[in-house]
């Protein structure tokens, strides 16, 4: 796949985002069939065939790559209908993700930046990384996990379901499992932080993981948290909450830097937060999967216990694959 490129939207898209063009992943690639509803897709067209189906058995997941789509000061989820509202996010999954989105606008139009394109519209945000110098600075590598310790009780996730992951609500968090900052390339970690970490000039990594346990009735709350619960992996869902769930994780590598000063989070400086740069690192994400893949990964990886890495589904259905993005890292957002 070539190096991806990022330039302003048109004027229609900027109008419906407040003042800002938002800055975007130009590679064709990722729109071939983003008029095409979901449910006529072409499964052959998105996939392609592999005699190796899983890496064996282990704990029940289904691993895909992303790169980024756009970068925008929308939130679907915290201030939907409202343009321009939000901090700065930067999207991936969804190429149309806006203010405006909803299950029915995902799971019927938009190009898809993760592993089958299109066949993954579903929605994953997070805030922009800055480097202090007026740039965002856009992950080298984005790795999704869908995951699970307890096969036998797992259910197909729902289209349209909301999710939110990490702190929103203070300048600092905890490390633990579920949330952190570290230094090290895919597959290695090291100095797990609440803050971004100097790595000498190492990959940057952050790590969201969401809540999995859901109330079984509700796609969203007033507070977007309460019709779901975070658990630990080996616990059960709780009886307010008993739908157990794929738990979503995203991984987000940026490229080494000899100094990161200067350098924070987007949504660092919301509400009087700006105490540590990184404290507030969270995510969101709204379901919109075609339903056919979705059943394809979850039966045959999370479901079956096996480990499903790299667009593996468990079937001869190997999702398109995503490169890790070659563009420039560094581009100019300016102030809002």
């Amino acid at each position: 796949m070539p190096p991806t490129t990022a330039a302003t939207s048109s004027p229609a898209t900027a109008a419906r985002n407040g003042d800002f063009a938002s800055i975007r992943n130009n590679n064709a690639q990722f729109r071939q069939y983003q008029n095409v509803p979901s449910s006529q897709l072409d499964l052959n067209a998105l996939t392609t065939h592999i005699d190796q189906y899983d890496n064996g058995a282990g704990d029940g997941n289904f691993r895909a790559a992303c790169q980024y789509s756009h970068f925008s000061y929308d939130d679907p989820i915290v201030y939907p209908g409202q343009p321009g509202k939000a901090h700065l996010h930067m999207f991936y999954g969804n190429t149309e993700t806006d203010a405006y989105s909803t299950k029915e606008s995902l799971t019927s139009s938009g190009g898809g930046t993760c592993s089958g394109y299109e066949l993954n519209r579903s929605a994953y945000w997070s805030p922009a990384l800055l480097d202090g110098k007026g740039n965002a600075v856009v992950p080298e590598q984005i790795i999704l996990y869908y995951k699970t310790k307890q096969e036998d009780q797992i259910n197909r996730m729902p289209q349209g379901l909301q999710l939110l992951a990490g702190n929103t609500t203070g300048d600092s968090f905890q490390v633990s499992q579920d949330l952190y900052w570290s230094c090290g390339a895919s597959g290695i970690r090291y100095n797990l932080s609440n803050q971004i970490p100097d790595c000498n000039g190492d990959t940057i990594a952050a790590t969201i993981t969401f809540p999995q346990c859901w109330d079984g009735v509700n796609l969203e709350s007033a507070d977007n948290h309460s019709h779901v619960r975070q658990v630990s992996v080996y616990d059960i869902c709780p009886s307010s909450h008993p739908v157990r769930l794929p738990q979503i994780s995203i991984l987000l590598y940026f490229p080494g830097q000899e100094s990161i000063a200067g350098w924070r989070l987007s949504s660092d400086d919301v509400d009087s937060y700006n105490m540590v740069p990184g404290g507030t690192l969270h995510a969101d994400w709204i379901g919109g999967w075609n339903d056919q893949t979705m059943d394809l990964w979850t039966d045959n990886c999370v479901k079956a216990g096996r480990n499903c890495s790299s667009g593996q589904t468990g079937t001869s259905r190997l999702l398109a694959r995503v490169n890790n993005y070659g563009g420039p890292h560094f581009l100019p957002v300016g102030e809002k």
